[in-house]
């Protein structure tokens, strides 16, 4: 056996995550109106915050800068 190899007895040890980000990706779909990928607690806020389907599908930017925003 080489000098620097482990055995194939000994297991490396492995660490927990640290500092793990979770990233969301929502897009637009221009041809239905909706957003993608868009998690359930979002689409939640989104209905609740009286921002109606027709004001979103006028302004898809804002929402997604929206989204961004509370991402960051």
């Amino acid at each position: 056996m080489r000098a620097g190899f482990m055995s194939s007895s000994q297991r490396p040890g492995i660490s927990a995550p640290y500092d793990p980000v979770h990233l969301t990706h929502v897009g637009f779909n221009s041809s239905t109106g909706e957003f993608i990928g868009l998690p359930k607690e979002w689409q939640l806020l989104l209905q609740e915050s009286g921002i109606s389907k027709h004001e979103q599908e006028a302004n898809p930017q804002t929402v997604m800068d929206i989204v961004k925003f509370y991402q960051e």
